[in-house]
């Protein structure tokens, strides 16, 4: 079990036996650096996974930073595991005790192959020739926030160009669960994306997409990838912008 809480929210109280995977809510880029100390975590995990019959990823509840964690082992080859549904102030007290380990792992000699993960210059030299979908909210990408929380006077507003919106919103139902099959193919079938199509998300910082991407993959989209840097990393590149402004509060 995976807890991909903050390393204090991982040490008060977690699922009993869970390890602290706070590596996931960190920010990532695409470079090597950034690949080697992921591919570090998840050798790590592919090692511990030799004494167990799956994994089990959980975050707060919405499973943002689960379904990043997951895309990442999806992207490695490792695809025995589940994301918990229930949110975590939902869980029963019994089941739950303080962490005691945390997954700090060395950044890998050489770099894993994530086949749903790609680059900056991988998106940069492929801008027209695949399906390139911002999954933030419509004020994200039309540049009116920089980030949809906790948003920094400062920031570049933005997106990549070329880029159409699907909100990732529109995913979930007004409980905060993962809507139905139907109506969620429904709602990426209006936006005219083609399943054979390469398709590349991106976001803010490659969390959301990865909820994304693993629910694309399970409608049966193919090529789908995930730029882990996303707008976090391309605003601060000498790369084309759209709808570039300076955000003021």
């Amino acid at each position: 079990m995976l807890d991909c809480r903050s390393d204090n929210q991982y040490r008060e109280s977690t699922i009993k036996g869970a390890l602290g995977a706070s590596f996931a809510k960190k920010p990532f880029g695409s470079g090597p650096q950034s690949m080697a100390k992921l591919s570090g975590f998840i050798e790590d995990v592919r090692n511990r996974m030799q004494k167990h019959h799956g994994i089990l990823i959980f975050d707060e509840g919405q499973g943002m930073y689960a379904s990043r964690l997951g895309w990442l082992l999806h992207s490695a080859g490792i695809k025995d595991f589940l994301i918990l549904s229930r949110k975590f102030e939902d869980l029963d007290k019994s089941d739950l005790a303080p962490g005691t380990e945390t997954l700090d792992s060395a950044p890998a000699d050489k770099p894993s192959t994530f086949q749903g993960i790609c680059s900056i210059s991988h998106v940069q030299v492929n801008l027209t020739k695949v399906q390139l979908v911002d999954v933030r909210t419509p004020e994200e990408h039309e540049g009116k926030l920089p980030r949809m929380i906790s948003p920094e006077p400062g920031s570049i507003c933005g997106k990549i160009p070329g880029s159409m919106n699907f909100d990732w919103r529109r995913l979930y139902d007004k409980k905060g669960n993962l809507r139905p099959r139907p109506d969620v193919l429904s709602a990426i079938r209006s936006m005219g994306l083609i399943p054979e199509r390469p398709t590349i998300l991106y976001d803010f910082n490659g969390a959301r997409s990865s909820t994304m991407a693993l629910v694309l993959t399970r409608c049966g989209y193919k090529h789908v990838s995930v730029y882990l840097g996303s707008w976090m990393e391309w605003r601060k590149s000498s790369l084309p912008k759209q709808n570039y402004k300076v955000w003021k509060p």
